[in-house]
């Protein structure tokens, strides 16, 4: 098989010991140039891909499955267009890291809004695969999960939100987090802003990375 999705990847200049490797996927309209300028302050010992979305919805903007902005929680995305780019995000990954000589390593995964949604889903799924998540401004979707609820999932993650967030409601978030951390370990944080990362939130997300 080959690789499906258009990417960005970032190699350290000197290969160290613990070398690790996050994988990126940003949120709906944007590409995979958007997170990839993280490379400048995410740990050193990183080796950063940044992949892009495969439904293309206008000039470089791209998406991971079609937003209906009207609906409820239940019917804010479209799950097949979701379970699609899950198992194609998977395929790439196992690649990239055949190709980089990872194929036993355990990788992080970070997501911001639907890349949040889906690194929720991927990270439970694949606790064999995926060590650390990191799902921004977003929010853990059920009904894209293929899971066992009563499981305890292998599985680190650093959760956030924007308490003014005006596109994915923080209770949404919220809701996720109450449901899952009894079986992950995860620390969730709230900061006063909206859908973004601020300047505070990233500094978290940097130290939670130098101690995971």
């Amino acid at each position: 098989m080959s690789k499906k999705l258009e990417y960005r990847i970032y190699k350290p200049s000197h290969i160290k010991n613990d070398l690790k490797i996050i994988f990126l996927l940003h949120g709906y309209g944007s590409n995979e140039e958007d997170l990839f300028s993280l490379k400048e302050v995410i740990p050193s010992n990183y080796i950063i891909i940044s992949l892009r979305a495969p439904i293309i919805i206008g000039f470089n903007s791209y998406a991971w499955y079609t937003i209906n902005f009207e609906n409820s929680i239940d019917r804010w995305i479209d799950k097949d267009e979701a379970i699609n780019s899950k198992d194609v995000i998977i395929n790439d990954i196992s690649l990239h890291m055949e190709d980089l000589g990872f194929k036993n390593k355990k990788i992080s995964l970070l997501g911001f809004s639907q890349g949040a949604i889906l690194s929720w889903s991927l990270g439970i799924e694949y606790p064999h695969l995926i060590k650390n998540i990191l799902p921004l401004s977003g929010f853990y979707h059920s009904e894209i999960t293929n899971s066992n609820s009563n499981s305890k999932f292998k599985l680190n993650c650093f959760s956030s939100h924007g308490i003014h967030d005006p596109v994915i409601p923080i209770s949404w978030a919220r809701k996720g987090i109450e449901l899952l951390k009894k079986n992950i370990n995860i620390e969730f944080n709230e900061y006063q802003s909206g859908h973004e990362i601020n300047n505070e939130n990233l500094r978290d997300i940097i130290e939670w990375l130098n101690k995971n």
